[in-house]
């Protein structure tokens, strides 16, 4: 007999999200734990002029998972360019670098509820607030593997699952 507990499409989506930002997945290091361990020295690393840093990005999913959660929330869509790239704060220090992790951890507890809220209208909609709030997910997975990049070109060890 098959143990295998099964699981509605959104039990099944807060899961992911739980694996791709906390937890452990088959494909790379959450987002989390490749934020583990960085200073605020390494969070500014870039590898030319010209590029994000690893504390850019982290800004910037924090700006659209806030977008995000607003959008599906109360369905307003904000100015998407105007903190899509936010500078760094004024005080680049260990605890400004610290915050914006907080944040990034207490956005996804948030995603978790809005998403448990939408329920199996998150993937039954159409409805192009529930679309973007559910591919939120792919986006979060595209920065991360970008943080993992940035990270093994400073020479810190790859993370893996």
């Amino acid at each position: 007999m098959n143990n295998v507990k099964k699981l509605s499409p959104n039990k099944s989506y807060i899961n992911d999200l739980d694996l791709f930002i906390t937890g452990n997945n088959f494909w790379q290091a959450s987002q989390l734990k490749q934020l583990e361990g960085l200073n605020f020295e390494h969070a500014l690393y870039r590898p030319a002029p010209d590029r994000h840093c690893i504390w850019e990005l982290v800004r910037h999913i924090n700006y659209w998972k806030y977008w995000a959660i607003t959008y599906a929330k109360d369905g307003v869509a904000l100015d998407a360019k105007e903190e899509n790239w936010a500078p760094l704060p004024e005080a680049l220090s260990e605890e400004s670098w610290q915050e914006d992790v907080n944040k990034l951890k207490s956005l996804h507890n948030d995603c978790k509820k809005i998403a448990e809220t939408i329920g199996n209208n998150l993937f039954e909609s159409a409805e192009e607030k529930i679309v973007f709030f559910r591919q939120l997910l792919y986006h979060d997975c595209y920065h991360t593997g970008q943080i993992g990049l940035l990270r093994v070109l400073q020479g810190l060890k790859p993370l893996s699952t």
